[in-house]
């Protein structure tokens, strides 16, 4: 039995129906379409794959259990289905096509036709233009062609339920997925991050030289937190021609955490992680207080930001339906980053943490979505520590009712601040649909103080502000920024020490994200049983952010590299001398996967020690088990109480979709 994932539907081989479709087409093996589904014995090798170019095969995206969608323009299955690693080969069904998030609206009495209405992406096979299947979708919908918006692989339309299948039926068509509304995901923490604790030389890290893009609501470009020269380099409206302005005041707080600088009325100094960085702003926000200025492709929101020179990109904002599978916006995120190798883009977990059974734990699987993108860094919300302001998960907006999302101890008693070992109840777990860790990592996101649009009004709901162009607030949308601003701490941290005579290196999206989640400290969790866990898990992900444990200079006991790219037979190998036992040795592999919702190049990191009774290994995430991680492109072993002697590091290929696989890798001894 093969069980074919795909969109969110499974395909049994094995069944009845399936198993007599098979037949009756193997006896003329004559299809009516240019894609196939093809599942292998094993992995593809590169013998396989060209076995099946020979044959008119080309693979498109890996899916599930061996499984692969291609292209395959002959309409004669027969000379693939003897191919002798081919297990199971057929049509790609249109079953696969539309998401049954839409498929349940249809439910309905016998003979029911629903007429509701829905806002889809209709994403193409890779390689297909738009063009050459407009008029067959548009007819298929019911939709006026300039009723539509085209983007690189995608058109964006309005269907009723009732056309869903004819849109399902074009064969060009690979995926029919409905778009969510998107929304906000609303000087202690910078202690917290250890970014103080950290320099190059005698000079601190401050965001030197780094231009840090935000896509929010808009920014009080006059507040006194961006007062400078050049410290706006570009300010882009997307969402009200002309106008950048901040009414809304999410954008300028979470720029203020980036990079604002200024003193407060009091004489305190309040810093954003990264306050002597550049800032690019995208105003998201419309006229009508949504966030219609996020592009219908996100690569229009993250190419002109990269065009300004911006390496680091901070969203605060996400589906408003939680746990949504990886979708179409996470592949455009994936996209980016697979082409611009060196953009960091930052995507807060979203603030959909809930107690729904009342057990007094936090439910798991509600981040989805761009959060659930590969290739970004998905940060959670920890906890700040300001025990001096009272305001608790179980108490609402209302004033003093009981929050049904958190009714039960030990979360309904709780401050939201008070400790800065514990996760914030609100900020949304994984794992994600697709089974992979996240969030990352997380940073403090609970009563966070920063800048106050002069435009906005003012809320002391989680505390007073000793300064009024100051406010606190709480979310992952305030975790994420200061993330960011870390972010951009790695990459100046990284930039003398690469090239120190030319300047000019551009370090890669992994490895900057491989850094800081090296360097990430495990929470210890604020209740019994800890509501984060050991590292890594789905609350806190591989840990809270520490940029002095990440920006380590190499050593005998740290250091960091990159990689151009493995082949399938290659191997990547090296030793670290551990100087004595006792020690704790952190080894982290990052590649920046190619776009999909499984993992399309999997990479194995393996360390090993000869000295360990015998001979003794640990695989990435799989603390002392024997199997490998077949979902995550962040592998990490942690191996406490390490012997001492030489500890040998490999990475190796388990599969291969594309031709080679680069990646980085962090590590140090302590």
């Amino acid at each position: 039995m093969v069980l074919i994932t795909c969109n969110g539907n499974t395909l049994d081989t094995s069944t009845p129906a399936t198993a007599r479709q098979t037949l009756a087409e193997s006896a003329t093996s004559q299809i009516d379409s240019n894609y196939i589904i093809v599942n292998a014995k094993e992995p593809l090798k590169k013998a396989q794959k060209q076995a099946l170019a020979d044959n008119n095969v080309a693979v498109l995206e890996y899916i599930a259990n061996n499984s692969y969608i291609c292209r395959y323009e002959p309409r004669d299955l027969g000379a693939v289905r003897n191919l002798d690693f081919v297990a199971y080969t057929d049509v790609y069904p249109t079953s696969f096509v539309v998401n049954p998030s839409l498929r349940r609206h249809t439910v309905g009495p016998p003979g029911h036709i629903s007429s509701r209405t829905h806002t889809v992406d209709v994403v193409l096979h890779r390689g297909c233009e738009f063009g050459g299947c407009k008029k067959a979708i548009c007819e298929a919908a019911h939709v006026d062609p300039e009723d539509v918006t085209v983007c690189k692989g995608k058109v964006r339309l309005h269907v009723q339920e009732q056309h869903l299948d004819a849109l399902a039926a074009i064969d060009n068509v690979a995926f029919i997925q409905e778009v969510h509304p998107n929304r906000l995901f609303n000087n202690v923490a910078r202690g917290i991050l250890k970014v103080e604790d950290v320099d190059i030389n005698g000079t601190a890290l401050d965001g030197s030289g780094q231009v840090v893009a935000v896509g929010d609501t808009g920014i009080d470009s006059e507040h006194p937190a961006f007062a400078g020269e050049d410290r706006i380099k570009k300010l882009i409206a997307l969402g009200r021609q002309g106008r950048t302005n901040d009414p809304d005041g999410h954008g300028t707080h979470v720029c203020g955490s980036v990079l604002g600088n200024a003193t407060l009325s009091n004489g305190e100094l309040i810093q954003g992680t990264a306050p002597s960085a550049t800032l690019v702003m995208q105003s998201l926000l419309d006229s009508r207080g949504g966030l219609g200025g996020i592009p219908t492709d996100l690569e229009e929101l993250f190419g002109p930001a990269y065009a300004e020179g911006a390496r680091v990109h901070n969203n605060s904002w996400g589906s408003s339906t939680p746990g949504l599978a990886y979708d179409q916006s996470a592949r455009e995120i994936d996209e980016f980053v697979e082409n611009n190798t060196d953009m960091v883009i930052v995507f807060a977990a979203g603030n959909d943490g809930v107690d729904g059974d009342q057990n007094g734990v936090i439910d798991l699987r509600q981040i989805g979505s761009q959060a659930a993108a590969k290739n970004c860094i998905t940060v959670g919300a920890s906890e700040n520590n300001r025990p001096e302001l009272t305001v608790a998960y179980g108490v609402s907006a209302g004033g003093g009712q009981r929050d049904p999302r958190y009714a039960a101890e030990p979360i309904y008693g709780d401050q939201y601040a008070d400790d800065p070992n514990g996760m914030a109840a609100f900020s949304s777990r994984g794992p994600t649909r697709e089974r992979r860790i996240k969030p990352d990592v997380v940073s403090p996101g609970t009563c966070i103080l920063s800048a106050k649009s002069s435009a906005a009004a003012a809320s002391t709901y989680y505390g007073e502000s000793p300064d009024p162009q100051y406010m606190f607030e709480s979310g992952t949308s305030m975790a994420a920024p200061l993330a960011t601003g870390c972010a951009a701490l790695i990459r100046q941290f990284l930039k003398p020490i690469a090239d120190p005579s030319t300047g000019d290196y551009s370090p890669s999206a992994a490895l900057v994200k491989a850094l800081l989640i090296n360097g990430a400290v495990e929470l210890t969790g604020q209740y019994n049983p800890s509501e984060a866990g050991a590292s890594p898990n789905p609350n806190s992900g591989w840990g809270r952010i520490s940029v002095a444990d990440s920006a380590l200079t190499p050593s005998g006991t740290a250091g960091y590299g990159e990689h151009d790219g493995l082949d399938e037979d290659e191997t990547f190998e090296f030793t670290i001398n551990v100087p004595e036992t006792g020690k704790t040795l952190k080894v982290t592999l990052v590649w920046t996967d190619p776009a999909g919702a499984e993992l399309q190049n999997d990479l194995d990191l393996t360390v090993s020690s000869a000295a360990a009774g015998g001979g003794s290994e640990r695989h990435g995430n799989m603390g002392t088990g024997s199997g490998f991680d077949r979902a995550n492109n962040v592998e990490q072993v942690k191996w406490e109480g390490v012997p001492q002697g030489e500890m040998g590091v490999r990475v190796s290929v388990h599969r291969l979709t594309s031709e080679r696989q680069g990646f980085a890798y962090a590590w140090k001894v302590v």
